[in-house]
């Protein structure tokens, strides 16, 4: 039987479905996480790894996996982890993209909503005023029937937030690394537009990419500038896309009406500036904070991983050069 080591807690009745398939090494609920140093120890005498809480995996743990065949991610992203590093040592690398796609498309839609209707805003006042009033012509919300969201990354993420957005009577433009085909691109209901076209036209600027080093503070002072001053940026993906820096200017300075981001540059620490600012919704990383995708996550990982050494065809594999 392989030996899976699991970072974090998971909940038992979730495990007990694996119990034949992996001898499962994890840390009970009050503890919650093995600290680096006894992930180290432990680590040379497993099969398999499942990463939780954004676990580092770098070069000096992954050389500590002697027997070390396949670790799995809990998210979509995988920044956390030298998959690179892991294909030169014939490690496979595994995420969990179809379990977050809903729950981060929710919150991308529920942040776009907090910051273009000055909810939270309004509900901060009330509570400190208790006077139900507001002036009869305030320019501070936005209408967002019929006007144009802008999505970078058009991926499973980014599809649902465009399908989601539509529902408001948004039209869709769309930017990513491959366009997708006429066909597609209809049933979608998207136009297609390149990073700079869709910047401009969109009133709104969502971002679905994940964090490489290609596309390190894509969202820079330039990306901002060239956005309309009544647009809004949204970053619910990964938060070293965008310079936070030059957020705080682009929002300073007016570039743009306003931001909101449940990712960071430098998590888990949250600029003093972005977070003063009036014209801005921010949420601590809770994408799939759900406690049904999360369960769901963590069934789609050790799905991956009991596939993977059953013999079957490898799914949600990052590093696909492997195979």
């Amino acid at each position: 039987m392989k030996k899976l080591l699991i970072t974090g807690w998971i909940p038992e009745d979730i495990i007990k479905d694996y119990d034949k398939t992996f001898s499962i090494t994890m840390p009970d609920q009050k503890k919650n996480n093995f600290s680096l140093e006894e992930v180290m120890e432990m680590l040379p005498e497993y099969d398999g790894l499942f990463t939780l809480s954004a676990f580092p995996f770098r070069k000096n743990l992954i050389d500590l996996g002697v027997n070390l065949k396949a670790v799995a991610n809990f998210g979509v992203g995988y920044d956390n982890i030298d998959w690179e590093y892991c294909s030169e040592k014939g490690i496979f690398v595994l995420n969990t993209p179809s379990s977050v796609t809903e729950p981060t498309a929710e919150l991308t839609i529920g942040l776009i909503l907090a910051v273009t209707k000055g909810i939270v805003l309004y509900d901060r006042d009330l509570r400190k005023t208790r006077q139900c009033r507001t002036p009869a012509f305030f320019d501070r919300d936005l209408l967002l029937s019929g006007k144009t969201i802008g999505i970078i990354g058009y991926g499973r993420i980014g599809q649902a937030v465009g399908k989601k957005a539509q529902g408001l009577g948004m039209k869709v433009m769309y930017h990513n690394r491959h366009r997708k085909s006429p066909e597609e691109e209809k049933r979608l209901g998207a136009v297609y537009g390149s990073f700079e076209e869709v910047l401009e036209k969109a009133d709104i600027i969502s971002c679905h990419i994940p964090y490489t080093r290609e596309n390190h503070h894509l969202f820079n002072r330039e990306a901002f500038r060239r956005m309309k001053p009544t647009a809004y940026f949204i970053n619910a993906a990964r938060g070293p896309v965008m310079c936070e820096a030059d957020l705080v200017t682009a929002l300073k300075e007016k570039w743009i009406r306003g931001a909101a981001s449940d990712v960071f540059e430098f998590e888990p620490d949250v600029s003093r500036e972005l977070a003063d600012m009036e014209n801005v919704v921010i949420t601590p990383h809770i994408g799939t904070n759900i406690l049904e995708a999360r369960k769901a996550m963590a069934r789609e990982a050790l799905n991956g991983l009991a596939g993977l050494f059953q013999g079957k065809k490898p799914v949600n594999v990052v590093n696909k050069e492997l195979f």
